[in-house]
């Protein structure tokens, strides 16, 4: 009997699945709390008093003419 060669075709398959796999996890867990993050600091912002700027008087302004 012959020793058969191992498949490193379907070898290389299965790791490209897994670390692929792993690395969709990862980046999935890390892009939810990147977005936790977003959200946290652009709730932080609203909070802040409104501040007419010059720029808001002139718009303000052409809509009264």
């Amino acid at each position: 009997m012959k020793k058969q060669q191992p498949d490193l075709a379907r070898r290389s398959l299965l790791k490209a699945i897994t670390v692929g796999g792993t690395a969709s996890v990862a980046i999935a867990a890390t892009g939810v709390s990147v977005a936790n993050a977003a959200e946290t600091k652009t709730s932080a912002k609203s909070t802040d008093s409104y501040h007419e700027t010059a720029h808001i008087r002139s718009y303000y302004n052409s809509l009264r003419s």
